[in-house]
């Protein structure tokens, strides 16, 4: 397994515990820390849960594409980590790599379209208060769901008779290779709680899964 690290020399890059010096891991190619065994209790909204075998958190959408090359490239499982309410991770942890996309936080309002774009880790509630000040409408159900935009696509959430199909205009996916796609909601096959996004990840082999990185609204 090769991983990317600083030189010993380069201080700022180390971690001093006891005296035992750590080099930082980064993804290669890119400045995001790559760490092993981190617990994913305090990262979701239970509080319990076992460690992470390997886990990054990618601020621009560039890391995350790596973060899915590098796995692919070792063979490690990927599972993808948003907001992390109601998710029940066991002690024992997940093995592969963890990908949080809590950073992933971006809005785009387009005024000559009337879209926005989102980022996967965005909360769906703070987009649609973020939409409400603008004076627009659509996402008002939103307001109350407690996850982020990447998990309110793959799941189909929605509240007061509407869902987040009523309103995608498109979704930017990357498969477990890094490949980019940029996919229509009649290709996501939606229906009530669940798309082909969420079915894949249980369903398909490792290449052929799809994670969303952005939608637009």
């Amino acid at each position: 397994m090769t991983l990317s690290y600083n030189s010993p020399g380069v201080t700022s890059a180390l971690t001093r515990k006891k005296t035992i010096y750590q080099p930082q891991l980064y993804l290669p190619g890119t400045d995001c820390p790559l760490r092993s065994q981190v617990s994913l209790a305090s990262l979701t909204s239970f509080r319990v849960g076992g460690p992470a075998e390997w886990y990054v958190a990618p601020r621009r959408l560039e890391d995350l594409q790596a973060s899915f090359e590098w796995a692919y490239s070792q063979g490690l499982p990927l599972t993808l980590l948003g907001a992390g309410s109601n998710l029940l991770v066991s002690d024992q942890g997940l093995p592969g790599l963890v990908v949080c996309t809590r950073h992933l936080r971006y809005t785009h309002f387009d005024l000559e379209t009337g879209t926005v774009t989102a980022g996967a880790g965005e909360p769906i509630a703070r987009l649609a208060w973020q939409a409400a000040e603008r004076g627009w409408e659509g996402l008002e159900w939103a307001v109350g769901i407690p996850g982020t935009v990447g998990g309110a696509v793959v799941m189909n959430a929605g509240a007061h008779n509407s869902c987040a199909a009523d309103l995608l205009v498109n979704v930017e996916t990357i498969s477990a290779k890094g490949t980019v796609e940029r996919l229509t909601p009649e290709q996501l096959g939606f229906s009530y709680r669940t798309s082909i996004l969420q079915g894949s990840v249980g369903e398909a082999s490792p290449q052929e899964t799809r994670f969303v990185s952005e939608a637009t609204f």
